[in-house]
């Protein structure tokens, strides 16, 4: 067994305990756990001969003989014990992370396609929408036995207290996360799947177009006056003289205007991604080395990565001092000869200090490929010293990036105090590229402030702030925030190829001499 499968399954468990509500110091071993292992200089199973698993930083006694099973047996006890177990305490109005929806929405759709008489599966609501916090997972099941389907809902191991309204069940999976199931007849699939994704005001307006064209209700009895089925989501919008809406922009806030004028922007999409601009090291607080890093961004098909370290001043990070810094560029410029199908930045994610400056000088800044600027102290100051803060950091003319501006983690810290429309203005004034920060407890900023930056004519970065390889993989947050912020990849730099993005965030500099 390979580190990565080790890793994944460690993380995995991570992320079902938080899931669960678990203690949080029990999550987060497991998430160093992880890192650890995918980052281990050696072969896991190399360890273990040579009796060095404990070497592993945050790899205890107890995680050690955890691990050892994983490589022998290949399962995790855990994880079985908790798909299986008992209820966990539920808490009443709990919000969770769009990347914890999601992570059940792994787990749940796989399970119900087992179940007997059970076809067709899909998520809905508003994890389908991908807002970034939702109280509930909702699915539509399709079955040609809606009775035997509900059978085999009542006989499951996970879906615990259920509540039948008709063919509407509501649940509590194994993990203490409320469920929505709509059990439909495959022929309804379509149209409850479209009802169910949208904002109450999308699938109603859309609805009285509709029966402003055709004369029929598309909402009444299941829309049984309908005179056929739909297959795609596609005829409902034809119906309603519409162009098609993806799931992202159904939030009734000017989608359907557009969409009525054939309007509506090509959102981004996952495949036009060419490169992450802010990642971290074991030079600073990341997990995994350079080159583990730069592996890992290549199996991805990256064109590019940029390795921005902590700046000097964020000593809980290990920063990195100018020597540091200049000695982390030598070795990068080294590793790039090994690594010819990746262009592999040297850069920083330096500190926005108390008065706005950078912590770093400008000539160190000025050889640089990417500069990313950041706050990380100073979260209770006023509202105007913040904002004050963040744009004059912008007029910094080596200043490419403003990362995470809002300082938000999700369900732990409201955003800081500040102006955002005014960050937004300075951002084109100065040509400064504004982040969405892919951390799942960030996503910052949020699709609302991206769209209005893309109104101002403010470019954006989608960038996963990664401290291992396994967290590469949250770049699919960012870029539903950017759907849902009405952006294309001519509104986001990492769809550049390598050589267009470099001249494009050096243009700046170049503008501002």
């Amino acid at each position: 067994m390979h580190n990565r499968d080790v890793a994944e399954m460690l993380d995995r468990a991570a992320r079902i305990l938080a899931l669960r509500g678990e203690n949080r110091y029990r999550v987060r071993a497991y998430k160093r756990a992880a890192r650890a292992v995918i980052s281990a200089p050696e072969e896991i199973e190399q360890l273990i001969r040579k009796n060095r698993l404990q070497s592993l930083e945050g790899v205890g006694s107890g995680l050690a003989a955890k691990i050892k099973e994983i490589v022998r047996t290949g399962k995790l006890p855990l994880l079985e014990r908790l798909e299986t177990g008992k209820l966990p305490p539920l808490e009443q109005n709990r919000q969770i992370m769009l990347a914890s929806a999601l992570t059940l929405v792994s787990e749940l759709i796989p399970q119900l396609k087992e179940l007997s008489g059970v076809g067709r599966v899909e998520v809905t609501g508003d994890v389908r929408r991908s807002r970034e916090m939702v109280s509930e997972v909702a699915v539509v099941v399709g079955a040609d036995d809606l009775a035997a389907a509900r059978e085999s809902f009542k006989q499951s191991d996970f879906l615990h207290q259920l509540s039948w309204d008709g063919n509407f069940c509501r649940a509590i999976h194994s993990y203490g996360i409320p469920v929505a199931l709509y059990l439909v007849h495959r022929d309804d699939f379509c149209l409850t799947h479209w009802v169910t994704t949208g904002s109450k005001n999308h699938v109603q307006k859309v609805a009285a177009a509709i029966e402003k064209v055709t004369g029929h209700d598309l909402l009444s009895q299941e829309a049984k006056t309908m005179p056929h089925s739909f297959m795609e989501e596609e005829e409902i919008y034809e119906l309603a003289e519409m162009s098609y809406v993806p799931p992202e922009l159904r939030e009734d806030a000017g989608e359907l205007t557009a969409a009525a004028k054939g309007a509506l922007p090509a959102l981004i999409t996952a495949d036009q991604y060419r490169g992450d601009l802010h990642v971290h090291t074991d030079w600073s607080d990341g997990t995994a080395d350079v080159e583990k890093m730069v592996k890992a961004a290549a199996e991805l098909g990256y064109e590019y990565l940029a390795v921005t370290d902590h700046s000097r001043t964020l000593k809980i990070a290990r920063g990195l001092s100018l020597e540091r810094l200049a000695e982390q560029k030598k070795f990068i410029a080294s590793l790039q000869e090994k690594y010819p199908n990746i262009r592999i930045l040297a850069g920083i994610e330096a500190d926005i200090l108390d008065d706005g400056s950078v912590d770093a000088p400008d000539e160190v800044l000025s050889g640089l490929d990417v500069v990313v600027a950041s706050v990380h102290s100073g979260f209770r100051q006023s509202r105007q010293k913040l904002t004050q803060r963040i744009c004059r950091a912008m007029q910094n003319k080596y200043v490419q990036i403003i990362g995470h501006a809002t300082g938000r983690l999700l369900g732990k810290r409201d955003p800081y105090d500040v102006d955002v429309e005014e960050l937004i203005r300075t951002a084109a004034g100065t040509g400064t590229v504004l982040e969405i920060n892919s951390s799942p407890d960030r996503l910052d900023i949020n699709g609302d402030y991206a769209r209005r930056a893309k109104e101002t004519g403010v470019k954006i970065a989608i960038n996963t702030d990664a401290h291992s390889q396994l967290e590469l993989a949250n770049v699919g947050l960012g870029i539903a925030t950017a759907r849902r912020g009405w952006l294309t990849a001519e509104n986001v730099v990492n769809t550049r190829s390598a050589s267009d993005l470099l001249p494009l965030l050096q243009r700046k500099k170049l503008n501002r001499q």
